[in-house]
């Protein structure tokens, strides 16, 4: 093979990785569906948000202005902690990062690669329900902390086809609702699907 033949084979190899790259991200051949990850302290979301009636937003404030949600101080726990639960083994275990004046080591979840931005704000503000991502989280440890604790699952691939077809086929508000646990009523049911920008520079700027 001459030299000039074997610069003319060079695109074609870059093209293939690309494509195979695209097709990887596309189908959610590295998902992490399904990923349980272990935390600290075993927190758990539903006597919080079903019993307590708490807002998502409250615990994580960030949700609605900032690209990254954030997480409750540890400060807020002990907030409602000094007086709700103070001897119990998991709220110990906070009360003792409170002490050292230290913040919480959470062990995120739910992630994205570092080359797509998914930018919170944008879809909280638009009305996407957090269980539309994150699954039905406020059902997560129904049972409690000490009896058959499942720690926090990422519910959904996350991978690029899965957002797409989101921003394509449109958000349901209706089905948001309905994964929320929350009232679907007729008029929320008549609301078309919330369609959004699908170009590359969407998520990857």
């Amino acid at each position: 093979m001459t030299v000039k033949k074997k610069w003319t084979v060079i695109p074609g190899f870059l093209a293939l990785a690309a494509a195979a790259t695209l097709l990887s991200a596309y189908s959610g051949a590295s998902s992490s569906q399904g990923l349980r990850v272990e935390q600290p302290v075993k927190f758990v979301h539903s006597p919080h948000v079903q019993k307590a009636g708490m807002n998502c937003l409250y615990c994580h404030s960030g949700a609605n202005k900032s690209p990254d949600p954030g997480n409750a101080s540890v400060a807020t726990c002990m907030g409602c902690h000094l007086l709700v639960k103070p001897g119990a083994p998991e709220i110990k275990k906070v009360a003792a990062f409170y002490a050292k004046g230290l913040p919480i080591p959470w062990n995120r979840v739910h992630k994205v690669p570092e080359y797509v931005h998914f930018p919170h704000m944008r879809h909280v503000n638009a009305g996407v329900t957090c269980q539309s991502c994150h699954g039905q989280i406020q059902n997560q440890g129904k049972q409690g902390p000490d009896t058959n604790y499942v720690p926090v699952t990422q519910a959904n691939s996350l991978n690029m086809g899965w957002c797409v077809n989101c921003h394509v086929q449109g958000y349901k508000p209706a089905e948001g609702a309905r994964l929320a646990g929350m009232p679907v009523t007729p008029a929320l049911e008549a609301m078309p699907a919330k369609k959004a920008r699908y170009d590359c520079s969407t998520c990857h700027y």
